[in-house]
């Protein structure tokens, strides 16, 4: 043994390891790529400086008595980045994020993920995900999945079905005798508020108790999971499976208050003077209203109301005829909701189906169960029956305009009108956030003229003391998937604000996807591929023939998941779609095209290149030189 002395410090160290191990087993990090294939102890960077010696390869020396080492300087700094720079340009190097993940709010490693599941490492793929999603039962239930709608899979037969294996990773974690949860860090001093436990407020509060924070989450409503628990119907999200992921994600100490109302039962000054940090997560509860004439009656609901009812104490009654009012998701769930409960159920949208802001699975899955929709029309008047109930409403015809801020054609009225018959009306065209609770406090916070909190786009802080905003309280109306990337940026946010070291998330891409796959992409390539196949049999029974070849095409298609037939909808909540089974499951993930890195969210190469700056941008352009 020998001492030495690194960065100022003395250490003992074993001579016969070299300086850049020796380093390591003291706590010190020299970023090094000297042990990774490909690379043959000739990465650069791993270069520290020695007194008397100058700049040597740490990988390459042996500690001596009385050694000085510095591993970062300004002049070691400029060195490993030029390293990169150069290792990033090498042709062989790939350091991209699949397309998948890029759409992905929570940047979750998708890649990764599908690849445990192909090889049947379910329990792998599970950590991952909850890496970066802590709530994968429910997200992979209801997410809209942006990440297939970049699926390069897409191109060619069909894009993978993603959310489905991400739920069938969360089923098979469940299942297990002790569901997967992180190792919780040392406690800490600090205590932390989030107020409002839905998606986003539990993801935060999930992480900062992973990080032995102190977290207290107070909700206003009886039980916890917010929109997801009181925005979306059993059919999708069933309330069994919610509470067992929310009692999983509370394993590492998050405490949960409910009915605890912010504004009645404290203020949000007191959060201020009583916590060290405090996060608002109060989400977009309040549903808007339409403003046209007969909204007072009997049998006019609004949207958010009548799925909250559906969850509490189901007071609402409606008739036999529903009118839905909107296009987006809260819709498509109210008048599937509706069909469920024995009515026959209409939607009316003002634009085309084209235009319809819902998920496109969501709509078709409202069309087959019997929905029926009524384009270009627009609500101007429920009349009353002789008990001032609506019995009938008046709708104008649309007609579409020019594209609007949000891209779509402008709904225009032409002044021609249509009566239907309709016992309820149920309108769900928006929903905000209640800020209420500000109206007697004596804080004032920085909102936008969408009265939505102001905050930094990276790090979630309102820029008033203490205090973070996410999810619907500072987007407006979102999705749970990305509430929750809000919670674990501003957790990592409130970790860093008191010098914590929770794992930090390299998602920069400094190559553009390693693996072309233009030649794949032909519009005749299932047919061909059928062709092929056909060739391929064996047996000359064309019965036979076609149920191989259907046997043989779930190795290649996209798997869908089973589903309860209609007539098992009818009048009946239970859940629609019911998992994949394994085999399902590992076929659907084998379909991956590993369009990015294949260390994924591990790529060494990639976190350095972030850690020290590379402009990614013109490494991947190639438009200038390296720097010297």
């Amino acid at each position: 043994m020998v001492n030495i002395i690194i960065d100022g410090k003395t250490f003992k160290v074993n001579k016969s390891q070299t300086l850049l191990k020796a380093a390591q087993q003291c706590g010190i990090t020299i970023p090094s790529l000297c042990e990774l294939d490909g690379f043959h102890h000739n990465c650069d960077l791993c270069d520290v400086e020695i007194e008397h010696r100058g700049t040597v390869k740490s990988c390459r020396v042996y500690p001596a008595e009385g050694m000085k080492v510095t591993t970062t300087s300004t002049a070691l700094i400029q060195r490993r980045k030029h390293a990169l720079e150069h290792l990033l340009s090498a042709p062989n190097i790939s350091c991209s994020v699949p397309p998948c993940q890029v759409a992905c709010p929570a940047d979750v490693d998708i890649q990764s993920y599908l690849y445990f599941i192909a090889t049947n490492q379910p329990q792998k793929a599970i950590e991952v995900i909850k890496k970066t999603l802590p709530m994968p039962l429910s997200i992979g239930r209801v997410c809209p999945a942006f990440c297939e709608a970049k699926c390069q899979r897409k191109l060619v037969d069909g894009s993978i079905a993603i959310r489905q294996i991400k739920r069938y990773a969360a089923d098979i974690d469940l299942a297990s005798l002790q569901a997967y949860t992180p190792t919780k860090k040392p406690t800490k001093p600090q205590q932390i508020a989030i107020v409002g436990a839905g998606p986003g407020g539990l993801s935060c509060g999930y992480f900062l108790s992973n990080e032995g924070y102190n977290v207290t989450v107070f909700e206003s409503m009886p039980q916890a999971g917010g929109w997801l628990r009181y925005g979306i119907p059993e059919y999708r999200l069933p309330k069994d499976v919610l509470d067992q992921e929310i009692e999983i994600m509370c394993r590492n100490g998050m405490t949960i208050e409910t009915n605890k109302k912010m504004g009645t039962d404290f203020s949000l000054s007191s959060l201020q003077h009583d916590y060290d940090a405090v996060c608002l997560a109060v989400g977009a509860s309040l549903a808007s209203e339409m403003r046209y004439e007969g909204t007072e009656l009997q049998g006019h609901y609004l949207g958010v109301d009548f799925l909250k009812d559906q969850i509490l104490d189901k007071q609402y009654t409606i008739g036999k005829k529903v009118a839905v009012i909107g296009g987006g998701n809260t819709a498509i769930d109210c008048a599937r909701t509706a069909l469920r409960l024995g009515a026959d159920t209409t939607l009316i949208y003002r634009r085309t189906r084209d235009e319809m802001p819902a998920e496109l699975y969501e709509i078709e899955e409202a069309e087959h169960e019997g929905v029926k929709f009524l384009f270009l029309t627009n609500p101007v008047e429920n009349i009353a029956d002789e008990n001032g109930r609506v019995c009938q409403v008046k709708l104008e015809t649309m007609a579409l305009g020019e594209p609007d801020a949000s891209g779509r054609c402008s709904p225009k009225a032409t002044g021609e009108y249509i009566y239907a018959e309709f016992d309820t009306v149920i309108a769900a065209v928006s929903q905000k956030t209640d800020t209420r609770f500000l109206d007697n406090d004596s804080i004032e916070l920085p909102m936008s003229r969408w009265n939505t909190l102001d905050t930094d786009e990276q790090t979630m802080y309102s820029g008033v003391d203490k205090i973070f905003g996410i999810g619907d309280f500072r987007r407006g109306p979102a999705t749970a998937i990305e509430a929750i990337a809000d919670g674990r940026k501003a957790a990592q946010a409130i970790d860093a604000n008191f010098g914590g070291d929770m794992e930090k998330l390299y998602t920069e891409s400094f190559r553009e996807r390693n693996v072309s796959r233009g030649h794949l992409i032909r519009p005749d390539h299932v047919d061909k591929l059928k062709d092929v196949m056909r060739s391929l049999l064996s047996t000359n029974n064309a019965t036979d023939i076609e149920t191989e070849l259907e046997h043989a095409l779930t190795q290649v298609m996209r798997n869908k998941m089973a589903e309860l037939k209609l007539h098992e909808r009818h009048l009946s909540f239970n859940e629609v779609e019911s998992g994949y089974s394994d085999q399902v499951a590992i076929n659907e993930a084998k379909r991956c095209l590993s369009c990015g890195c294949h260390d994924g969210n591990n790529c060494k190469l990639r976190h350095y290149a972030t850690d020290y700056k590379v402009d990614k941008n013109l490494i991947i352009s190639g438009l200038r030189p390296i720097t010297a």
